[in-house]
């Protein structure tokens, strides 16, 4: 049985002890509240010792255990930004859903509801955001399965998933190859220029900063001066986007001569700090707002990155000294950056045999064998 004690503030706490299982509690304004929970969490106990499983409690709802996913979890493993938004939509679309009614049926409806569903800009929401919806989904599921020990179905939300494509919508992300050209470059500083004295964001050195680095904007806005190594001439990126560390991915990038100048720059003599004390949503407005005023279309900040990798490649690095700047931990990502073709084909085909016949020569004046 479960004790329940009044305390001096005048809360209730409900202790539950069972051998062969952790001591559970917890503190409510009411003595009814105490009591039903710890019913419920002795009903749950008996339930998982006899079949490993134990039934959602009663009247629970599905926006009840993205809550308790999102205190729990997160509190372990802060959320990205998107993450907990999405989280947020969820439980309010799932409000009064319960748990048992959380069916391949019940997505389906969720499915058809959301295709109507429009975004910010006023365009249809894409078959991209549903089905990371549907991921969200199984992840509360599978935490409720697998950490909390309750019967539910995870594998619903997998199932709806995979019928997007049966019900025509594109599920992968169209990768963007969006560049830069030098005219735009000059045509978007030149309009700078024309705000000189006027414009707080030193815009202009941020986007050479971004050509030069091959950091995306929140990065860029992120750098500190601690981590700055004028000698190595290096930087430290805290918690850099990552598919699965979510924090901690820490890492040194080389800085080259043009981004070490503006480094220098703008740390100056301050010891810590932000090296761009800017904020990135304010960076990426104002880019926007002077390539619309430039008459330039569909051209992103984060297209400036996309440049700098391109340049990267230009030089002659190869792939694994690119990902040691851009921070991409799978190499395949990088491959569209190379925009290889067929001329590219014959050319390092070309260069591969000069470069044989050159170490033929040599070896033949060394007198060396390859036998």
């Amino acid at each position: 049985m479960a004790s329940i004690t009044k305390l001096p503030s005048g809360n209730w706490r409900a202790l539950i002890r069972k051998r062969g299982s952790e001591a559970l509690s917890e503190t409510f304004k009411k003595k009814k509240d105490a009591e039903n929970w710890a019913k419920a969490q002795e009903l749950k106990i008996d339930s998982v010792r006899r079949n490993g499983k134990a039934a959602p409690p009663a009247g629970s709802t599905f926006s009840d255990f993205i809550r308790k996913y999102t205190e729990q979890v997160g509190a372990v493993s802060p959320f990205l930004k998107n993450k907990a938004a999405c989280l947020k939509r969820l439980s309010e679309e799932f409000e009064g859903v319960l748990m048992s009614d959380m069916t391949e049926l019940r997505l389906d409806q969720f499915v058809d509801k959301r295709s109507r569903d429009r975004n910010e800009d006023g365009e249809i929401i894409s078959g991209v955001t549903i089905a990371g919806d549907l991921s969200y989904i199984g992840v509360v599921l599978s935490w409720a399965k697998d950490v909390k020990h309750y019967d539910v179905d995870e594998t619903v939300a997998k199932k709806v998933r995979a019928k997007l494509k049966k019900r025509g919508f594109n599920t992968r992300s169209e990768e963007r190859t969006r560049e830069i050209t030098t005219e735009e470059l000059e045509e978007i500083l030149a309009e700078y220029e024309k705000k000189a004295g006027r414009q707080i964001i030193p815009m202009q050195d941020i986007i050479l900063f971004a050509l030069h680095s091959a950091m995306r904007q929140d990065e860029i806005c992120r750098i500190r001066i601690e981590d700055f190594k004028r000698d190595a001439k290096t930087v430290m990126i805290r918690d850099r986007k990552h598919p699965e560390k979510k924090k901690g991915n820490n890492q040194t990038v080389p800085l080259f001569e043009g981004a070490m100048v503006l480094a220098e720059k703008y740390a100056g003599d301050r010891k810590a700090g932000k090296i761009f004390n800017y904020n990135s949503k304010s960076v990426s407005s104002s880019f926007t707002r002077v390539c619309k005023k430039c008459g330039i279309e569909d051209l992103h900040f984060h297209d400036l990155r996309h440049s700098a990798i391109g340049i990267l490649f230009e030089l002659g690095l190869q792939i694994h000294q690119v990902a040691v700047i851009s921070g991409h931990s799978d190499w395949k990502m990088l491959k569209r950056y190379t925009h290889i073709d067929a001329e590219d084909v014959h050319a390092a085909l070309e260069k591969r045999e000069a470069r044989r016949r050159n170490r033929q020569a040599l070896m033949e004046y060394l007198n060396i064998s390859s036998n």
